[in-house]
C-alpha cells in the first residue's frame, strides 16, 4: 500500500501531464462534440432508463462517506483503532469533491443539456444563482470518482473496477442527457484531484 501511495504522491509530472490532457479533452468537447451528443441523446429518449441506471451508483458515495467517517468518530470516542487509512481516504476525499464541485458550479455557471435543448442558451454565466446553470463540472461524477481514484491508487488489483464504475457513471449521465460530455470530464478532474490531495495529506499512520 505505502509503494502505491509513493508512487502517485511521487509521479507529479505524470499527473500534471493527465491534468493537461484532460483540460483539453473538456475544451474540445466544448466547442466540437458537446451539442451534437446532446442532440443524439435527446432523440433517443427510450434508452434513458438505462442511462440513469448506470449513473445510479454515484449515488452511494456520500451516504458511504458519512456512515465511514460516523463510525470513525464512534470508534475513537470508545477508544478503539480508527477505521482503515482507505475507508478514511475514500471518504475524506468524497467530501472535499462535493464541496469543491458547489463552488465549481457556481464559478462557472453552465447551462444544463436540458436548458441548451430548451432554450439554445450555451454560453457560460458566472456567479448566477439560477438553476438552470449548474451543469459544470459533474458533481455525480466528482464524488464517484474522487473514492474510487482514492482506492485506485492504493488497491490497484481492483482497479479495473474502479475504473468501470466511474466510465458507468459518466456514461449514464450523459447517455440520460443530465450532462455534456465536458462537465463529467471535468468531474472526473475534480475526483483526481481531490483523491490526490487527500493522499498527499493524509498521515500514512492513521
Amino acid at each position: 500500500m505505502d509503494s502505491d501511495l509513493r508512487l502517485v504522491t511521487s509521479n507529479s509530472r505524470g499527473l500534471l501531464a493527465f491534468t493537461l490532457a484532460l483540460v483539453i479533452a473538456i475544451l474540445l468537447c466544448m466547442e466540437f462534440l458537446d451539442r451534437p451528443v446532446a442532440i443524439f441523446f435527446a432523440a433517443h429518449r427510450h434508452w434513458r432508463w438505462l442511462f440513469r441506471l448506470c449513473a445510479a451508483p454515484s449515488l452511494l458515495a456520500l451516504p458511504v462517506a458519512a456512515v465511514c467517517l460516523a463510525a470513525a468518530v464512534a470508534r475513537r470516542l470508545l477508544g478503539r483503532p480508527g477505521i482503515s487509512r482507505v475507508w478514511l481516504a475514500t471518504s475524506l476525499a468524497t467530501l472535499a469533491s462535493t464541496a469543491a464541485k458547489d463552488e465549481l458550479k457556481f464559478l462557472f455557471g453552465r447551462p444544463w443539456p436540458s436548458t441548451w435543448l430548451e432554450s439554445h442558451v450555451y454560453a457560460f454565466h458566472p456567479f448566477t444563482d439560477s438553476v438552470s446553470f449548474g451543469g459544470f463540472p459533474s458533481g455525480h461524477t466528482a464524488y464517484i470518482s474522487a473514492p474510487l481514484c482514492v482506492c485506485w491508487a492504493l488497491l490497484p488489483r481492483y482497479r479495473w473496477l474502479w475504473g468501470g464504475v466511474i466510465f458507468l457513471v459518466m456514461a449514464g449521465l450523459v447517455g440520460a442527457d443530465y450532462h455534456f460530455v465536458a462537465d463529467v470530464l471535468a468531474g472526473l478532474l475534480v475526483g483526481i484531484t481531490c483523491a490526490w490531495g487527500c493522499l498527499v495529506l493524509l498521515p500514512r499512520d492513521v
